[in-house]
């Protein structure tokens, strides 16, 4: 039984969302791995039907963990994944390239019970799954200020970011990974902000555009297609606000206008997606120190610069600023 099918059977955390495929589009699964405000374009670009519009049929599937993602698109389930680009780096035996990103620099954040000064007073913090974004950003801020992961401090698998909330409430956690919008939600649950990484100014992006290398070769035309929707997504995100809030509404579960405003006001996505080396270069040195021979590797065996190329160098991305107003 494949993955997607197991998920399905279970019910825990499949989500398919979209509609039949069209008569000669492109079937396009398309798996999305948190319920996270970065996510906005791709959602956006599925409730306009951008994808239709450049010709592919494109269903969104939801898995929880980049893990379990690249195992969908490992075993044909899926086409695309939308996920961090650790696991691209540390699992090279998958033919995984990253081909697109959304997201400039490391956009979480560590909130705390109240009483909490320092993160050498945390010992338990709630993530979603080992492998995934909050992982890895957990990581990396709990070594930054000298800790041990797992050591010194726990990384507790709570799932989605309100459970994280709800982990810190209840006291079962001393603290929870979160990303925008649920940021707010945090705040006025009374839980205080200890580490800001937005204001580090750390390049890097947790959400890449990924898909198998054979298939990507296969169905280039396809993908640069996909990548014009999803380039044209964040143009309509970025230009028409009401809209976008109503499909963030939809699907982060959320009604409070305030707290889907935090995304407009902590997102600033990228009109040119590059998946350019700088965004996952932290990764690669984070994977490195386990594996040396990462460090070895080329860039161009983890990324594909050339769709978002082709396309930029047709005119596409420019004519697209003047449509829309977006620079």
């Amino acid at each position: 039984m494949t993955l997607v099918r197991q998920i399905f059977r279970l019910g825990v955390f499949a989500l398919v969302i979209g509609q039949s495929a069209t008569v000669g589009a492109a079937n396009i699964n398309v798996v999305w791995t948190s319920e996270v405000g970065q996510f906005a374009p791709l959602w956006v670009t599925k409730e306009a039907k951008l994808f239709e519009k450049y010709g592919n049929s494109v269903q969104l599937i939801f898995i929880q963990g980049a893990a379990s993602a690249a195992a969908a698109l490992s075993s044909g389930d899926a086409q695309v994944g939308m996920f961090s680009p650790q696991v691209v780096i540390s699992t090279p035996g998958l033919d995984l390239v990253m081909f697109g990103r959304l997201g400039n620099t490391m956009d979480n954040r560590i909130y705390v019970r109240k009483g909490i000064k320092s993160l050498k007073e945390v010992k338990r913090v709630a993530i979603s799954r080992f492998g995934s974004n909050a992982d890895f950003a957990a990581r990396f801020l709990i070594q930054r200020e000298g800790l041990r992961p797992d050591v010194d401090v726990a990384l507790l698998q709570v799932g989605n970011q309100s459970n994280r909330i709800v982990a810190v409430e209840t006291n079962n956690a001393d603290a929870a990974m979160l990303t925008p919008p649920m940021t707010l939600q945090a705040r006025k649950l009374g839980l205080n902000l200890l580490i800001d990484a937005s204001k580090l100014n750390i390049p890097y992006s947790s959400l890449m555009f990924v898909a198998r290398r054979p298939y990507l070769a296969k169905m280039r035309a396809e993908m640069v297609n996909f990548t014009k929707a999803m380039i044209e997504g964040v143009h309509l995100y970025k230009s028409n606000k009401e809209f976008s809030l109503k499909v963030l509404a939809k699907y982060l579960k959320v009604q409070d206008r305030e707290v889907l405003e935090e995304n407009f006001r902590e997102y600033d996505f990228p009109t040119r997606l590059y998946p350019a080396k700088e965004f996952y270069e932290l990764p690669i040195q984070e994977v490195g120190k386990k594996d040396p021979k990462v460090l070895k590797m080329s860039p161009e065996q983890f990324a594909d610069m050339s769709l978002v190329k082709e396309i930029e160098d047709s005119g596409f991305i420019d004519k697209l600023g003047r449509e829309y107003g977006v620079k």
